[in-house]
């Protein structure tokens, strides 16, 4: 597996939420590993274009209690790897709460962390 690049994205616009088979597969093996994970608030599969560039990316947009987490980084991408081919690539977003405001009027959370906690 190649090892993440980071980069700064200053402007994106979603477009709506990505889905079909391989990406039900894969949002049902990240649910499981997020639902262990209790930094991870909620967690989409969008469709998105970057500000400069005219081409239609996928990325998987994390709203996280903490910020960016390479540990989560690492563990999605394994995770990917595993369903699709090593040629792809999948861009993690972590999202501000101004992002998430904007996303959510476009794509729903495939995974919400339960606010429910044992008592």
């Amino acid at each position: 597996m190649k090892e993440p690049d980071q980069i700064r994205v200053p402007e994106l616009n979603f477009l709506g939420e990505q889905d079909g088979p391989p990406e039900q597969l894969l949002k049902r093996d990240l649910s499981d590993f997020f639902s262990r994970k209790k930094s991870i608030r909620r967690a989409y599969l969008a469709k998105v274009v970057y500000a400069k560039a005219k081409n239609l990316n996928v990325v998987l947009a994390l709203r996280t209690e903490f910020g960016p987490d390479r540990g989560i980084v690492d563990e999605v991408g394994s995770i990917f790897a595993f369903i699709f081919n090593a040629e792809e690539h999948l861009d993690i977003l972590f999202l501000s709460e101004g992002q998430e405001a904007r996303l959510i009027k476009v794509c729903h959370p495939f995974f919400e962390q339960s606010t429910v906690r044992p008592v």
